[in-house]
């Protein structure tokens, strides 16, 4: 297995099948085209992080979007914005490989939004609740 970090919007779009597929099982709700140009806004910024992970063969098993806060007085923070993995062993490389980026940028912390499946988020990775984010249209 190899784990690259990607900075090629081409390289990105590779991973839309597996979106759609997220999409279609309820998983998130975000426009591809919306997250699409977040990505691309970010992908040259240092504090920006997205890790393709390949088998022997060059096929995708696995992908990772993360970016890092930094606000004064508060410190960094890993905000997790995508993980997805085949295998068990690909989810933890990838962890394993935005934990080491993470605290070579002095995070202590990781952040994740979840809007479902919620409950077993918290049984699974072992994230809690620290805040409740409020909603409304404008």
């Amino acid at each position: 297995m190899e784990i690259k970090r990607i900075t090629d919007i081409p390289d990105v779009l590779k991973c839309l099948p597996f979106e759609r597929e997220i999409r279609k099982k309820g998983r998130d709700n975000i426009r591809e085209s919306q997250m699409l140009m977040f990505i691309q806004s970010y992908i040259d910024s240092p504090y920006f992080s997205f890790l393709m992970a390949y088998d022997d063969n060059g096929e995708i098993i696995g992908y990772a979007a993360a970016y890092i806060s930094i606000i004064a007085g508060i410190g960094n923070k890993l905000h997790l914005s995508r993980l997805h993995a085949k295998r068990e062993d690909v989810f933890e490389a990838l962890t394993d490989t935005l934990r080491t980026w993470a605290k070579e940028n002095k995070c202590k912390t990781v952040q994740i939004t979840a809007t479902n499946h919620i409950k077993a988020i918290q049984r699974k990775y072992k994230f809690v609740p620290v805040s409740v984010t409020l909603e409304r249209r404008i």
